[in-house]
């Protein structure tokens, strides 16, 4: 009985030493505070969970720390990749990725932390599991089973309203999913046409149907719904979830089509999308590029802004998807349009800053400004550089043809 008592004071003790950890990590290099735990309270209970997998197999090998690193890399790596994927079949959602990383498996655990996971193994084993254990074994027990009533009733709570945002996040994916569903399956049913071979028919179809408005506003507010999703707790503690596949295509497909309905109401307006670039420049003259497969070459970080979103808040947050870096204080240096064959002005919003916190992740590199030209470019970076360098011109233009006019 006893020693279950000390294992659930060591759960709580190492599971808020994890949430420290991640916090520190995560927070040090954004130089803000970042709650990364799962939950609301200051704990992260992987961490605990982790911890006792450790300990208890490994202080009967103590006796030989490479084993013990070894042994820590296979338990931490398996409860880490289990727990991605359970809670990925379960919220629909990948809450970490590592897919970039090097030495990765399913994107679910990689080399790098793994090999962290086995360090900490053995510092816990021989550093910091004795202070602890000395620490937990001189309380009092009267007050040990106090606090641990008191830790349960808050922490009882606290996943009663972690599991309610889940459900209701999942709720929320599951109902736009339906909804889209359902419009797929009627307008197959009636052109005899699959969507994923005829989405401007589909498009098309939703455009001329008016007995569909009161479905289509239903799903207009189930969207908005997604989006806000965006900006709760549990996804600002995980920025690099990925949505599924599935999920984020239903997504696009619906908003695609509501914009054209939109515009379709609206003779006079026209369909836009919107985008941003920024360019990264630190204190040495180099600027921050990718490497680009689809166009060929390098590009600036670049990406959509969602719905909701500020110009500068989706700068910000694609930087941070894309390179890892945490960038502030962009300045707004002009415009790139250019027009689609179906008719969509797509706008480049050009952002500058020499302000960013952070480490560049694999997909970056820093290159001279100077000497840029000498490497291979997407096609039209040149231009967007010329407007970037301020001296000449802001706005760049290509028309249907596909024509350049600076402005």
């Amino acid at each position: 009985m006893m020693e279950f008592v000390y294992a659930y004071a060591y759960f709580i003790l190492y599971a808020f030493l994890g949430w420290v950890c991640e916090d520190l990590y995560c927070g040090i290099p954004a130089k803000k505070f970042i709650n990364r735990g799962f939950f609301y309270g200051p704990y992260c209970p992987i961490y605990g969970v982790g911890a006792l997998l450790v300990l208890y197999p490994l202080l009967f090998v103590k006796d030989y720390p490479i084993l013990v690193f070894i042994l820590g890399v296979i338990i931490t790596s398996t409860l880490e990749y289990i727990t991605s994927w359970v809670m990925e079949i379960l919220f629909k959602t990948r809450w970490w990725d590592y897919s970039k990383r090097f030495m990765n498996i399913n994107g679910r655990v990689c080399l790098l932390n793994s090999t962290l996971f086995g360090i900490m193994s053995i510092v816990v084993v021989y550093i910091i599991h004795p202070v602890i254990q000395d620490i937990v074994l001189d309380i009092p027990l009267t007050a040990l089973m106090s606090f641990l009533s008191a830790f349960t009733i808050g922490f009882g709570i606290d996943c009663v309203f972690t599991v309610l945002a889940l459900l209701r996040r999942k709720k929320v994916f599951q109902k736009v999913q339906t909804q889209m569903e359902a419009f797929k399956k009627d307008f197959e049913a009636e052109s005899q046409l699959r969507v994923q071979e005829a989405q401007e028919a589909f498009q098309e179809w939703m455009l001329s149907r008016p007995d569909l408005s009161q479905r289509i506003e239903e799903f207009q507010s189930s969207l908005d719904n997604f989006s806000l999703e965006a900006k709760k707790h549990i996804s600002k503690a995980f920025p690099e979830r990925r949505i599924s596949t599935e999920i984020r295509n239903i997504v696009a497909d619906g908003k695609l089509a509501l914009e054209r309905r939109r515009l379709n109401a609206n003779k006079q307006a026209e369909y836009c999308e919107l985008t941003n670039m920024v360019m990264v420049q630190d204190e040495k003259g180099n600027v921050l590029v990718q490497n680009s497969k689809n166009p060929n070459g390098y590009t600036l970080p670049s990406g959509h802004i969602e719905l909701g979103e500020s110009f500068v808040q989706s700068a910000i947050r694609d930087v941070k998807e894309k390179t890892g870096l945490d960038v502030d204080q962009l300045e707004l240096c002009g415009t790139k349009q250019f027009i689609t064959s179906d008719n969509c002005r797509h706008i480049v919003f050009l952002y500058k800053t020499n302000v960013f916190n952070g480490k560049i992740n694999e997909e970056s590199y820093w290159i001279p400004l100077s000497n840029i030209q000498d490497y291979k470019l997407v096609s039209g970076l040149s231009d967007v550089l010329e407007v970037f360098a301020g001296t000449k011109f802001n706005e760049l233009y290509y028309n249907a043809q596909y024509q350049l006019k600076k402005y």
